[in-house]
């Protein structure tokens, strides 16, 4: 793309005026500091009054000022405000260009002036008299001299106002940029490699075991223009592990309450179509060669469920059986820990149940409950084991 400049009348071009430097219009450094921020800013504004155009159709980034419209034929360092090369000055709105001698009145007092700051600077001592006087000496400078566009001086006002239009709409641009990077909260660079972030906001352990369920579910959950699947999934998970309600996940995630509902719904029957496989009664051989050692000790091999003493319609136990229930009591322990554990890793299981979770039953006549119960035993199987195998 071929560089121009772009004040109204000037037909300079980088391809054809080789020996002219163009300059980009001053970004706003926000990363140094209000000061900077501000001094940018500043500058910024006043090369856009100064420009005087309509850019609120064109990308800013492409704007360049040729070096003709500065005094000395270059423009000013950002910190010499008092420059009168701080902002374009000649030739501005298509005025005529006076011829500028070697050096104006106004770029020879500002020289002089500089010259006597830099002589009080490195004298003995400056007295604060003295520098008020400095201080009195620039403020009299007037850039905008005989030979400076007279466009300029006559419609400052109106300038000034169209540029600050141009810079309004620019930020807004940014600022719409900003909402889109706020409003993604809980991707997965959220929760890249740090496991117990993880842990706490969805019951599962490790971010590697996170990433395995959700690429095993990731096609099957619901698609929405709010959310990435990602944070679908997580918006789940924090739910049943935290029992928010849905208006603070809908403030969390920044949607809608009826958004959260619908979602979570919708996400809990694709999690259960895909987990709940994996709750199933376990063949012989698989008990017996995954039976902890707690189970062994009391039944060696031959323990395939555990269920609540019964008399048998008995007035009172045998006592075998008192034996045999002795021995329960000292493993069933164990199995209650492992329902706590469920309960106090999903914590929506120990809260209020909405009535329509009990009420909708699917074609199989499973209640939304019966499926979330199910999730969460899934989840925490993806978890090591607090009963030792060994």
């Amino acid at each position: 793309m071929v560089l121009k400049c772009s004040i109204y009348g000037c037909n300079h071009r980088k391809d054809r005026e080789k020996d002219l430097q163009y300059y980009r219009l001053p970004a706003v450094i926000t990363n140094q500091g209000a000061e900077w921020e501000k001094l940018t800013a500043d500058r910024r504004r006043e090369w856009l009054a100064r420009i005087n155009q309509d850019f609120s159709t064109k990308n800013l980034t492409n704007v360049r000022i040729c070096s003709t419209h500065f005094i000395s034929g270059k423009k000013a360092d950002l910190h010499d405000r008092l420059n009168p090369d701080w902002a374009p000055s000649i030739g501005l709105r298509g005025a005529q260009i006076l011829a500028v001698p070697e050096e104006t009145p106004s770029v020879s007092r500002y020289n002089r002036i500089k010259n006597r700051t830099q002589r009080r600077l490195y004298s003995e001592e400056i007295r604060g008299d003295e520098i008020d006087s400095v201080i009195e000496d620039f403020d009299d400078v007037n850039v905008n001299s005989k030979f400076v566009s007279t466009g300029v001086q006559t419609d400052i006002t109106f300038s000034f106002i169209n540029g600050m239009e141009c810079e309004i709409n620019s930020l807004r641009s940014e600022l719409e940029s900003i909402k889109k990077q706020q409003t993604v909260l809980f991707n997965e660079e959220f929760f890249v490699e740090d496991d117990d972030k993880v842990k706490q906001l969805t019951g599962i352990n490790a971010y590697a075991v996170l990433m395995v369920v959700f690429e095993y579910l990731a096609n099957f959950l619901p698609c929405s223009e709010s959310l990435s699947k990602f944070e679908i999934f997580i918006m789940t998970l924090m739910r049943l592990r935290l029992n928010l309600s849905s208006m603070f996940i809908a403030y969390l995630f920044q949607v809608s309450p009826s958004t959260v509902s619908r979602l979570f719904s919708s996400t809990i029957d694709a999690m259960y179509e895909r987990l709940h496989p994996s709750i199933y009664w376990p063949a012989r051989e698989t008990l017996e060669k995954t039976m902890p050692m707690q189970f062994r000790k009391h039944f060696g091999r031959k323990c395939a469920v555990i269920i609540d003493s019964f008399t048998r319609g008995q007035n009172q136990l045998s006592a075998a059986d008192i034996e045999t229930t002795r021995k329960l009591a000292n493993v069933r322990i164990h199995v209650e820990r492992v329902i706590g554990l469920v309960r106090q890793k999903y914590t929506f299981l120990n809260g209020v149940i909405p009535i329509r979770f009990l009420m909708q039953k699917d074609e199989n006549d499973v209640s939304t409950i019966d499926k979330i119960a199910l999730i969460c035993c899934a989840l925490i199987n993806f978890n090591d084991s607090i009963v030792a195998v060994d």
